[in-house]
């Protein structure tokens, strides 16, 4: 029993009728709970929910009368029951798990609860979902059903991959007519606030042609089709029928994996045709597809070529989403390289976070106009100039690198839009430079030439400053200072040499060998043009002394 006066907890002994005991400052809960249990306290009811449903948990709720609205302030432990009460304005509840139904692992919630009855903290919405089948053939007619709790769960947003969406059901019911993968996105919102679950490759679909029972029907696709070398390509295997089966990548005619979902890199230029044959007890079928590999022209091995040259057109291979394919820049010539992988949907603000902190390169963002699925960005830091440049840029280079986004040149205006870098620039550099912060510039290499972009200070740091540049495109890039103007810097210059001595901040020393003076005698006036008026005075006596 939890004393609410003196707030403490003492034994009292139950009857396990499953009733409440309760005096004028006492609640206890005494036994298994198995209904719904209301406590009115002015526009205020408090309930218990004993299961769940498809409106909510089990749990304790608060019903507004005046708003009409039930919010849940405690979701019980699975199996487990309870009765709340009020005590003036503060709900009060126990759980024991030895009582309450609940299992050896609910132990850890056992113990009194107390809430607000009007200053109620609002749970987040659920978001979780579950599908009534996951694959078939198409047309595949797929249910889907939402998690939600009662009060809580506003609205519900379905993206089911395929570029349609479904709006304010828990329960949406979605057909899907083409072969594929796809993603499934629910975003769950309420009034205190909202929350998404991705489920990535939820849904498979095959083509509807129902082959005869037992024959095997090669199929296959890949995440890319195209890229520079060294190129990594993943394989996927959506063949029916099939008890085994054989992976030809590099057209040589010899068996390269028997793996369902195999992964391999192409280190040479070419075009390549890659066979999957699948075998059962009733023959074999057969697929083929081809890679194109480019060649980098500026990497140590452009003079190697391939000999895979496709066999037959076949089919292109479908791309699934932005993958990371291989970079022009020579390895030697790089620093270190970090990657970023995020999942890019269409209408997205995309933010590619470099977490490990391995580059200047703090951050890629842009806003996407097409869905590109799984996609990853790397950046190249590189030991000085890119090869892939024709020069630096003017002015002092505090680093160089290189940004890729995905593969085969997604990242396009047809495909992004407000495309931005965040970098950062080490302090200790523009100090030993005497480099002017205002002066900090991201370059970019475009059409074989270098473009200064708009560059805005974004933060600092004990170690760092931060900027954000909007760029174009992705490609080269050279972040530049430069150095204070020496007029901006207190230096004291030495003046120039007088026949008569030496002038030095408005006074005349006379030569070593002739007499000090005193300091009045020495100091000049200041007047601006004084020493040029003098010098005329002494030529026109000159002058007049010749004349006469």
């Amino acid at each position: 029993m939890y004393d609410l006066i003196t707030k403490k907890t003492i034994d009292v002994t139950s009857d396990n009728t499953g009733n409440t005991l309760y005096g004028p400052d006492i609640i206890v809960d005494a036994g298994d709970d198995t209904g719904t249990h209301i406590n009115i306290n002015g526009d205020k009811i408090v309930y218990s929910k004993s299961g769940d449903d498809q409106f909510g948990y089990a749990g304790v709720y608060v019903y507004d009368i005046p708003s009409a609205k039930s919010t849940p302030v405690y979701i019980y432990p699975k199996e487990t029951y309870t009765t709340p009460d009020v005590y003036e304005n503060t709900i009060v509840w126990g759980i024991d798990s030895n009582y309450g139904g609940g299992t050896a692992n609910d132990s850890d919630n056992n113990g009194i609860y107390l809430s607000d009855l009007y200053y109620i903290n609002t749970l987040l919405p659920a978001a979780e979902f579950t599908a009534n089948v996951t694959s078939g053939t198409a047309p595949l007619v797929v249910l889907f059903t939402a998690s939600g709790i009662d009060g809580v769960s506003a609205s519900w947003l379905w993206d089911f991959g395929d570029g349609i969406t479904s709006k304010n059901e828990m329960k949406a019911t979605h057909t899907f007519t083409k072969p594929g993968t796809y993603n499934v996105t629910l975003k769950v919102t309420s009034a205190a606030g909202n929350i998404s679950i991705d489920k990535t490759g939820y849904i498979k679909v095959t083509n509807s042609t129902t082959p005869e029972t037992g024959v095997p029907v090669a199929n296959f696709s890949s995440n890319v089709s195209e890229g520079y070398a060294p190129l990594e390509v993943q394989f996927n295997d959506y063949s029916q029928n099939a008890t085994s089966r054989a992976w030809d990548f590099n057209s040589d005619g010899n068996a390269d994996s028997s793996d369902p979902n195999p992964v391999y890199v192409y280190e040479t230029p070419g075009t390549y045709s890659v066979n999957l044959t699948i075998y059962n007890a009733n023959g074999f079928s057969y697929l083929i597809n081809t890679i194109t590999v480019l060649e980098n022209n500026s990497s140590d091995d452009s003079n190697s070529n391939s000999d895979g040259n496709s066999k037959s057109g076949g089919s292109k291979s479908s791309g699934s989403g932005g993958g990371g394919g291989g970079s022009p820049e020579p390895a030697k010539n790089i620093e270190v390289k970090e990657l970023s992988q995020v999942f890019i949907t269409n209408g997205k603000e995309v933010k590619f976070d470099f977490t490990k902190n391995a580059t200047c390169v703090v951050s890629v963002n842009f806003d996407a106009k097409k869905t590109l699925g799984k996609t990853t960005t790397i950046v190249e830091m590189l030991k000085g100039k890119s090869s892939l440049v024709s020069e630096l840029p003017s002015g002092e280079v505090y680093k160089s690198f290189n940004v890729w986004v995905g593969n085969g040149g997604i990242a396009t205006s047809k495909n992004i839009e407000k495309p931005t870098v965040c970098f950062k620039v080490e302090k200790s550099w523009m100090e030993d430079k005497k480099i002017d912060p205002a002066s900090i510039t991201l370059n970019s290499y475009r059409e074989k030439k270098w473009e200064q972009l708009e560059v805005e200070p974004s933060g600092k740091d004990d170690k760092f400053l931060y900027f954000t540049a909007k760029t174009p495109e992705f490609s080269s890039f050279a972040i530049t200072g430069t150095a204070k103007k020496a007029s901006d810097e207190t230096v004291t210059e030495p003046q120039p040499e007088t026949e008569t001595g030496a002038v030095n901040n408005n006074y005349i020393n006379q030569n070593e060998t002739g007499n000090e003076g005193t300091e009045a005698e020495q100091k000049i006036t200041s007047t601006p043009g004084f020493e040029i008026g003098l010098g005329i005075a002494c030529i026109l006596s000159v002058f007049l002394y010749k004349r006469k």
